[in-house]
């Protein structure tokens, strides 16, 4: 464990990783997800962040519904509101209200990015958290995560900075402090990593539960000095968590209202009748998912095909084998929070590949630093085998590190010439959904307040028109469904001043388009 201040040189690198997972993030979400939602659940994330983005928790509903149709928004007693928890659009929303909202998440992965060094630094040394951040920058599974609008990046901060207070809490008692101040800090990640994704959090933090549970019962006589130590966690975690409760009480009426159900009532957590479609979630599905899902997560997790995996176990030798005595638990901690990820979603009946088997993200740190760990010591390995001491220490060393940061880069190229072009191609575009037709519309379009009917009800033929609704239908541009003349009578009705056209399959037209019951 290294215990010293940081340096200018630790400051260094983790500024120039933090850089690095940023710009390669930001070229993602520019030039791939181009900066636009493509699943319903991003969609709705923007809803609610365009909403908070006014300052409001709920927006009033379109008065012509059908034609305002978007996917999990829903409207609750005249109150329009999105069915996710809140903890991802309140980090969304400044980002909006500046109208930079897709940089949100690359900047939240080089906020991870720089905390992964900083754990690894701290449990190890400078050389892994410096393999560790460039192994999770270059990771596909990194770069479409925090490209998007979904969740998982958020999360994946929070759930870093949870390890990583733990880790600093433990030092600190070691140095003869409480550390409640790194308490406070962890409890904060934690009630914000509910307030993001509730199940997530219950996976993560449930090692580290454990961990102290087992602390507890082995030595009786210390509750009090735990109990000292962790009682800010556990007042900062709960204070921030029950932020959502209290959304729900307030725009719903009560705190235990199950916004999910009311999209689909099959959407809950747990097996048998009634929980995901056809006749129920069962422990078979959930086997067959939750294999596929790794199957994916082999390759996508550092792009080497099948073998992602290859260094954890190496890793887990290693990091018991350095690290300090008093910290043999933590290589375990490191890969705990992905094993009860696995076995947690287990229980939900959805599986995840769209953008990679992201229900497993938020183990991105510890998976990263133990592979940091096994490459090191594998290639230590074979060098003290071929070299046998040849020209003394530490000529040796330097001749290690450069070995173990050429696997690095050779596994690196491995990543891009192999694995990720073929990633890049299916995400880009993904569903059909590109920006071209936002970019015609800018150039054809005559004035700054345009009205836009898009025929088609399925979400691949108005997902990229549709995010460019605000919450309230006032900004330059306000989509709506092409259902019928009535419809959009009434619509037009309510944009009287506003330049219209009409949209399908990838065309625009001044005319409105002949609907299939009309003669030819």
């Amino acid at each position: 464990m290294n215990t010293r201040r940081y340096t200018a040189h630790d400051y260094l690198a983790l500024l120039t990783l933090a850089l690095l997972a940023l710009a390669l993030a930001a070229s993602m979400a520019w030039f791939v997800t181009e900066r636009i939602p493509h699943l319903e659940d991003e969609i709705t994330y923007l809803f609610q962040a365009r909403t908070y983005a006014r300052g409001a928790l709920w927006a009033p509903p379109p008065p012509v519904p059908r034609s305002f149709f978007t996917p999990f928004v829903l409207t609750l007693n005249g109150r329009r509101i999105g069915k996710y928890a809140i903890g991802w659009p309140m980090l969304l929303a400044p980002g909006e209200r500046v109208r930079a909202g897709w940089l949100v998440n690359p900047l939240l992965g080089g906020l991870t990015v720089a905390l992964i060094y900083a754990l690894g630094r701290d449990l190890y040394d400078r050389q892994i958290g410096i393999l560790a951040g460039v192994l999770a920058s270059t990771s596909p599974f990194f770069l479409i995560q925090s490209s998007t609008y979904m969740s998982h990046a958020a999360s994946c901060l929070w759930s870093t900075l949870l390890m990583w207070a733990m880790l600093r809490v433990d030092m600190a008692r070691d140095s003869g402090g409480r550390g409640r101040g790194w308490a406070l800090a962890g409890g904060l990640a934690l009630g914000m990593l509910a307030l993001t994704r509730a199940l997530t959090a219950a996976a993560v933090f449930l090692p580290f539960a454990i961990l102290l549970l087992g602390r507890a019962l082995r030595r009786p006589a210390d509750v009090p000095a735990l109990v000292g130590t962790y009682w800010p966690m556990a007042v900062a975690a709960l204070l921030v968590a029950s932020l959502q409760p209290l959304y729900l009480y307030i725009v719903t009426g009560s705190p235990t209202t199950n916004l999910y159900t009311m999209v689909w009532p099959y959407d809950r957590i747990g097996f048998g009748p009634g929980i995901g479609p056809n006749e129920g979630h069962t422990l078979r599905q959930a086997l067959f998912t939750a294999r596929q899902d790794l199957t994916l997560w082999t390759s996508e997790l550092f792009g080497w095909p099948y073998a992602s995996w290859l260094f954890l176990l190496p890793g887990l030798v290693s990091g018991v084998r350095e690290g300090d005595p008093r910290r043999r638990v933590w290589p375990f901690l490191l890969l705990a929070p992905f094993v009860s990820l696995v076995v947690v979603y287990l229980a939900y009946w959805v599986g995840a590949q769209v953008y990679g088997p992201r229900y497993y993200y938020e183990g991105l740190a510890g998976l990263c630093l133990l592979s940091a760990l096994g490459l090191r010591g594998v290639v230590q390995l074979l060098h003290r085998g071929l070299t046998r001491r040849r020209r003394g220490a530490a000529e040796g060393i330097v001749s290690r590190s450069r070995l173990v940061y050429g696997a690095l880069g050779a596994l690196i190229a491995l990543n891009a010439a192999v694995y990720l072009p073929a990633r890049l191609s299916e995400w880009h575009g993904l569903y059909s959904i590109t920006r071209a037709p936002i970019e015609r519309l800018e150039e054809i379009r005559e004035s700054d307040r345009v009205l836009v009917f898009v025929r088609g009800r399925h979400w691949v033929q108005y997902g990229a028109l549709f995010s460019l609704n605000s919450p309230w239908l006032d900004g330059p541009v306000v989509v709506a469904h092409d259902i019928s003349p009535e419809h959009n009578a009434a619509v037009r009705e309510l944009f009287p001043e506003r330049e219209v056209w009409y949209y399908s399959e990838g065309s625009f037209s001044k005319e409105p388009l002949p609907y299939p019951d009309e003669g030819s």
